[in-house]
């Protein structure tokens, strides 16, 4: 075995990789939840009620009030008809766990 190889194998010892701790991460971030504050507040911004949202993106008002409470996770599509109802632009970004973007 070479010194390099020695070398390698002992400091590899001293490596702790928990593939746990990412888990953990992920685990507390809830995307739907982040999704649920975005529509609401930007609802309230407008100063308009679930109803005119709905008319406005093409949805019930049922769809909207249950994608508020969490009741139902939204699909893309939907997710682009809201935005489009609240003059938005839908931006979907993969982040490191930390919250920094490779595309910034």
């Amino acid at each position: 075995m070479s010194d390099f190889q020695k070398f390698l194998d002992e400091a590899l010892k001293n490596i702790n990789i928990n593939p746990t701790d990412y888990e953990e991460v992920f685990e507390e971030y809830d995307l739907f939840e982040e999704i649920r504050t975005q529509i609401i507040k930007a609802r309230n911004d407008l100063d308009i009620t679930q109803k005119e949202l709905a008319l406005k993106a093409g949805l019930t008002q049922a769809n909207v009030s249950k994608i508020e409470k969490g009741i139902s996770h939204p699909t893309i599509e939907t997710l682009l008809k809201l935005a489009n109802g609240l003059g938005k632009r839908l931006v979907v970004r993969i982040e490191d766990p930390e919250g920094v973007s490779d595309y910034d």
